[in-house]
């Protein structure tokens, strides 16, 4: 007897755990200006306070600032300049009670200085300045350490290296860093219907979008992307699958998972010995997916429809292929929030639907304004400029301008 469709929680539950289960990435060192959109291999944390010195926020002198006690513009109060100081410099000597520093903006304080005045303040005096304010102690300084102290975590195990990582490890000194290697991931779009880009258009024929969309949105993500195209010829598929396993760590395809005479895809994964992981999931679009491992590899069957392969790849493949890559599992999953609807859906939902939508601040716009016929499997064109699906539950009616509604953001 066929098995009942699982939920969708229960699905991503289900392929999360088996990605978790894979041994991991081997780990390589990359140069740190080549490590942006990388995974961490391993904690990344500070060698040295930041800044490493007390430092000056601004163009002006460092003080004593018992010294500028009273001080106005009334009432200046005149010390002599003993030193100048630049970004880079580092102080030759202790600053003497009663004694100024010229200093720039980057510049360390010399020892003793505790406040730093800003040159609008002042007569801007070379040899001697007169100073017109008062200052309190620690006043106008940066502290060693305020950005960040030496031994605390920059880039967890796990997490996506980002330009703002990059930029404080470089000040940090480091000059490679321990990533994951790249998943390479093989992208197979099934159907005698296919064309290659660049054929020639013939009746009964279209040109072969899902790959291209899938394979994309992987590379976005990260991924090495090897894509190919095939009939609906059950040995071709098998054979075209082992050739891209043999390269690739995971593969996805599209097409031929329904009931139809020629979806030969859950046929083919029995072959091949694969252990299902599921056979189905219980929402519109996308219900017929399959998820399968062939030992420390993932295989994904998604719908030949469009749309219902664009979701479900969102959904579940994209999650279990970032944790099979190294990625925390918290980065992974599609992170949920509630949104007001400013537009509505006219369809009544028998089961859970997953919607293509825009999110935008609180609210959230599904396109074709009420028009469900947009929403079809088959459409992919109102997908574009999309970066969220809203979930309507199970035996949920026609939703309207306002509604609150459960949203989920395409990863990043």
């Amino acid at each position: 007897m066929k098995q009942p469709f699982c939920a969708p929680a229960e699905a991503l539950r289900c392929v999360l755990e088996a990605a978790s289960a894979l041994p991991r990435p081997a780990v390589e060192y990359v140069p740190l200006e080549e490590a942006w959109g990388r995974i961490a291999a391993r904690p990344l944390c500070a060698r040295m306070d930041q800044p490493p010195f007390n430092r000056s926020p601004l163009d002006g002198y460092a003080l004593h600032s018992a010294d500028t006690t009273g001080a106005d513009r009334e009432h200046p109060v005149s010390l002599p300049v003993v030193m100048k100081l630049y970004a880079g410099d580092a102080p030759a000597a202790v600053l003497p009670a009663g004694c100024a520093a010229r200093i720039m903006t980057g510049a360390p304080l010399p020892e003793g200085a505790d406040c730093v005045l800003m040159q609008e303040l002042s007569d801007g005096g070379e040899e001697t300045v007169q100073i017109y304010a008062s200052l309190r102690p620690n006043q106008n300084v940066v502290f060693r350490g305020e950005d960040i102290a030496a031994g605390a975590v920059i880039a967890r195990e796990g997490e996506v290296l980002t330009p703002a990582h990059l930029g404080v490890l470089a000040g940090q000194g480091y000059a490679e860093v321990p990533v994951f290697r790249s998943l390479r991931v093989g992208v197979l779009a099934t159907g005698s219907e296919l064309l290659a880009l660049g054929e020639t258009w013939a009746p009964g024929k279209i040109y072969d979008a899902n790959g291209v969309q899938n394979a994309a949105r992987l590379a976005q993500l990260g991924f090495q992307v090897e894509r190919q195209h095939c009939s609906d010829d059950p040995e071709l598929i098998s054979r075209r699958i082992q050739d891209l396993l043999s390269r690739c760590d995971a593969v996805i395809t599209s097409g031929g998972v329904s009931v139809g005479q020629k979806d030969y895809l859950p046929a083919v994964l029995e072959g091949l010995q694969a252990r299902i992981l599921f056979a189905g999931v219980a929402q519109k679009p996308g219900s017929p997916m399959v998820a399968a491992r062939m030992g420390d590899k993932l295989v994904f069957g998604l719908s030949g429809n469009p749309f219902a392969a664009a979701a479900t790849l969102e959904q579940y493949a994209v999650p279990a292929l970032l944790r099979a890559a190294g990625r925390r599992e918290e980065e992974c999953i599609l992170p949920r929030t509630t949104r007001t609807l400013t537009t509505g859906f006219s369809k009544s939902s028998k089961g859970t639907r997953f919607l293509r939508a825009k999110a935008e601040g609180g609210a959230v716009a599904i396109p074709g304004e009420g028009n469900a016929e947009v929403h079809s499997s088959g459409s992919l064109a109102a997908m574009i400029g999309c970066n969220c699906l809203v979930e309507l539950p199970a035996g949920s009616g026609p939703v309207q301008p306002g509604e609150q509604v459960e949203v989920l953001s395409f990863v990043q």
